[in-house]
């Protein structure tokens, strides 16, 4: 057989070792610390040129045997195409498709490692505080034979993250932070929107309502004036339940999580629109055919 272990654990045998010649040095009445050292450093000077290759490779019981490295599984797109994340939170049980998960896709590879087969494969749905997914605007693609080579190129700027997690309260926001923002005039791109700015964080903070209330839509976009980013970034916050047509039992249909995705500025003027499409893709993962397995 053949046993791999790392160069740490031979290190710290020598380590030993000294200690061990070091203990029998004091109770022989000799200096402890110089015999020690020495038998370190000897052992060391003998075998220093072998610790590579006893770091590779030990063997045991004289069963000598060529050593394979397990390749790790990369998954094509043809395959990815197949496989979907299924996971639970807060009682909605989702399949999210492999491919919309672009960080996970090595480009060097041309594929998806490290998926971890308990939530793609397994008899239960792990339950998880959040759901990420990614983008390409402004269909929300995911990733495709058609923009596969686009994708890995790293030629577009029209990616858009989102995720959606556990519903949470605006009350802490508007009672310490919201009197710190500055009114601006609401901007036509934005109907419906009350402009504030915030000075602290250098960004322009559009809100549905001037109050904390669990319908609330913020919109952060950072002042291109003072950052200067290839692509500037808006940040829209606001809920998410599923559809009637998907939300079968009460629970569901009572269940809102806080949506939070990310859109280049040049998009911002269309959120309302790309909003309703990222909610139809939540939708169309929420697995209606699915018990609650937790």
């Amino acid at each position: 057989m053949v046993f791999k272990i790392g160069l740490f654990p031979i290190i710290l045998g020598i380590v030993f070792l000294g200690l061990f010649a070091a203990k029998a040095a004091r109770m022989r009445g000799k200096n402890p610390w110089l015999w020690g050292s020495f038998t370190v450093a000897v052992i060391t000077a003998v075998t220093w040129q072998q610790l590579p290759v006893w770091a590779e490779t030990v063997f045991y019981r004289g069963a000598v045997k060529q050593s394979t490295i397990p390749q790790r599984k990369i998954i094509s797109l043809e395959e990815a195409k197949k496989v979907s994340f299924r996971v639970s939170m807060d009682g909605v049980n989702f399949d999210v498709p492999l491919v919309y998960n672009f960080n996970g896709y090595n480009l060097q590879l041309h594929g998806w490692g490290s998926v971890p087969q308990k939530q793609t494969d397994g008899k239960k749905r792990p339950v998880v505080d959040f759901i990420k997914i990614d983008a390409i605007l402004p269909e929300l693609s995911p990733v495709s034979d058609e923009n596969l080579v686009q994708f890995e190129k790293l030629a577009w700027r029209q990616n858009m993250h989102a995720s959606i997690a556990h519903m949470r309260s605006w009350d802490s926001y508007f009672k310490y932070f919201f009197e710190r923002l500055q009114r601006q005039p609401d901007l036509s791109k934005l109907p419906g929107m009350l402009h504030y700015y915030d000075p602290s964080a250098k960004a322009d903070i559009f809100f549905s309502h001037d109050h904390p209330t669990d319908e609330l839509v913020r919109i952060r976009c950072v002042d291109e004036n003072f950052f200067h980013n290839a692509v500037p970034i808006c940040v829209v916050e606001t809920t998410y339940s599923p559809a009637p047509e998907v939300a079968l039992s009460k629970s569901v249909k009572k269940t809102v999580f806080s949506l939070r995705y990310e859109l280049p500025s040049q998009y911002i003027a269309q959120w309302q629109t790309i909003d309703q499409t990222l909610k139809s893709r939540f939708d169309e993962m929420v697995s209606i055919n699915a018990s609650s397995l937790n």
